[in-house]
């Protein structure tokens, strides 16, 4: 099992083990060609299964089994046939019984534009969709059903009062069901709730159609959730069906994160593929036409035009070699296998170091830079990652500043945390660049003064770098006028 979980865990990392052992959500990764290749517990549960051997071999032995792994769905709801966000499927067991399942798919696209994999998080809606085909013995007040479901069903009129109950079981909120008959909902339920039951009832009556009410109560300090199904039982009285869905929203909770999970995960592989093709590839495109050139022609060309590839090609290198060095540390992120180790950091000695980097790009443009931070403000962070993160934003205020320029960095300390700030009087960003500065899927890249290249990574490497600290960043800019990074770190207390 463990090799199965490494297997899916390429493109669910970001997710955890609380999620593929989540005992509400099953999880399964199935190829294009229908071949499943990753379940968890949970799925095998659904499915009447002991292991991720036997579903294989069910699979391979019964037919019907594998139409379980009919991925033309998939394909369908990529081509936006479906209109909802999942899919509504029947599924067969290990005994071919007929499992009810919400599936919702996420792709996993690898170099192709066709997918490789679908991730499927799934929700059995089984005895939902008993309870669906069944609530109606229910009016003819045949309470067998009950005994093989954790409902509570009440009897009520259409002035709210509570005239029978039924119950199979009890809850954190219902303490014993019975004492409540003869009472009116609004002494049984907040006022919100009871305005909701109310409110159904009378269009469960008018309409004579099932009405379903979800809400919520409070019980020993945590929120209870219902969902509260209506029907007409007579002229005066409705049915009204309880069951407890607490579980249930739990794990739509944990599928809301789920899903921007996988959302971020999918921008984080676009956006290296992109970084791959294009940001990488063509300057080691120039870097090889410059190169070319001097070897081929050096003995026909004037020494200034040696000494201009000469510098393109240094330019280039320089660009190229930054570039590998956020494409490295931002996949070692990524994947988790960067270390962070925390120690006291003084950011004017840091910031010194950084400045002693870049000064030879600084006095190309005459950019004067300025270290105005407090030396004895002391930081408890890594090292390493502020280093990158004052790297990348003083490469930046460089590539944005004009000719003549300057740039400052600051920091100011206020309560546990040191802000520091990194300003230019460059060029400035506009209003619709910077609010999608720090979004890796809408991430951009603009030349510098001098048309110096970027991949807008550097930005992101900071956010996330800063998120590790517990920090916050954030940037304020004006067109024509420059723009200030602002960042906090914890601080070190000895």
């Amino acid at each position: 099992m463990q090799l199965e979980k490494e297997i899916i865990g390429n493109h669910l990392h970001q997710i955890g083990n609380s999620i593929l052992n989540h005992n509400a959500l099953g999880i399964i990764r199935i190829s294009a060609k229908g071949t499943p290749v990753y379940a968890n517990n949970t799925l095998l549960r659904f499915l009447n299964l002991d292991s991720f051997y036997d579903l294989i071999e069910t699979y391979n032995i019964n037919y019907l089994f594998r139409n379980n792994f009919d991925t033309q769905k998939y394909f369908k709801h990529l081509n936006q046939e479906f209109k909802t966000d999942f899919i509504e499927s029947e599924w067969f067991n290990k005994n071919g019984k007929v499992v009810f399942l919400k599936e919702f798919v996420h792709p996993v696209f690898n170099s192709s534009s066709d997918p490789e994999y679908f991730d499927c998080i799934i929700e059995d809606q089984t005895d939902k969709k008993i309870v669906e085909q069944l609530i109606k013995n229910c009016q003819t007040r045949d309470y067998q059903i009950l005994k093989a479901l954790p409902d509570i069903l009440f009897i009520v009129s259409s002035e709210g009062v509570l005239l029978d109950c039924k119950f199979n079981s009890h809850s954190s909120f219902f303490k014993n069901p019975a004492l409540l008959i003869g009472k009116k909902i609004n002494s049984v339920f907040p006022k919100s709730v009871t305005e909701k039951l109310i409110t159904a009832i009378k269009t469960t009556l008018e309409n004579n159609q099932l009405s379903s009410v979800e809400f919520s109560v409070k019980a020993e300090n945590k929120d209870i959730f219902y969902e509260a199904r209506i029907v007409v039982n007579h002229e005066k009285e409705v049915l009204m069906l309880l069951r407890d869905i607490t579980l249930q929203k739990e794990a739509e909770s944990q599928l809301r994160k789920v899903t921007e999970d996988l959302k971020q995960a999918n921008a984080s592989k676009d956006k290296f593929f992109s970084i791959i093709a294009h940001d990488l590839r063509t300057p080691l495109i120039g870097l090889i036409g410059y190169a070319e050139i001097l070897s081929e022609d050096i003995d026909d060309l004037e020494l200034s035009e040696i000494k201009e590839y000469s510098t393109n090609i240094v330019d280039i290198s320089r660009q190229t070699v930054k570039l590998l060095s956020n494409l490295l540390e931002w996949s070692r992120l990524q994947t988790g296998k960067i270390q962070y180790n925390p120690a006291d950091v003084k950011i004017y000695s840091l910031v010194n170091n950084v400045f002693q980097l870049l000064k030879s790009n600084a006095e190309h443009k005459e950019i004067e830079l300025i270290n105005s931070t407090d030396e004895n403000h002391i930081a408890y962070a890594d090292e390493n990652m502020i280093y990158s993160v004052m790297n990348n934003l003083t490469s930046n205020a460089i590539k944005f500043t004009r000719v003549g320029g300057r740039i400052e960095i600051s920091s100011e300390l206020s309560g546990d945390e040191i802000k520091v700030s990194v300003k230019d009087n460059g060029v400035g960003i506009d209003d619709e660049n910077l609010k999608n500065l720090f979004e890796l899927d809408k991430s951009f890249t603009t030349p510098g003064t001098q048309n110096e290249k970027g991949s807008g990574l550097g930005i992101i490497l900071c956010r996330d770098f800063i998120r590790k600290h517990g920090g916050k960043i954030w940037v304020e800019s004006k067109v024509g006028e420059g723009t200030t990074f602002h960042f906090t770190l914890p601080v070190f207390h000895s």
